[in-house]
């Protein structure tokens, strides 16, 4: 159903700066339209597509947001953690800071 406010009401962005009495005549004249039948209520159907498309619209918003907080980096290819590397590659330290090799 149309917005009897502003015509571009359904998409925030689409809204003019109107006055207060372009506002009141635009709503009487959606009353006298919807009072002499003119004005004929949505189907079933095409309510449900506007409404999966407002929700596919806010999952992709949401997930822009989610991604702008938080970047996920993930490391590609092979990698070991620290605790298996091998105790023969270590870099052992002796006194006075001499390097120790078994």
């Amino acid at each position: 159903m149309p917005s009897p406010l502003t015509p571009g009401a359904v998409n925030p962005r689409l809204c003019s700066a109107a006055t207060p009495g372009e506002v009141l005549a635009n709503v009487k004249k959606y009353l006298i339209k919807s009072w002499a039948g003119e004005i004929q209520p949505l189907s079933k159907q095409v309510r449900m597509e506007y409404r999966a498309d407002q929700v596919a619209d806010k999952e992709l918003r949401d997930i822009a947001e989610k991604t702008s907080y938080l970047p996920i980096y993930e490391i590609t290819g092979p990698h070991l953690p620290p605790e298996h590397i091998d105790d023969r590659s270590r870099v052992r330290l002796g006194r006075y800071g001499a390097r120790i090799s078994d």
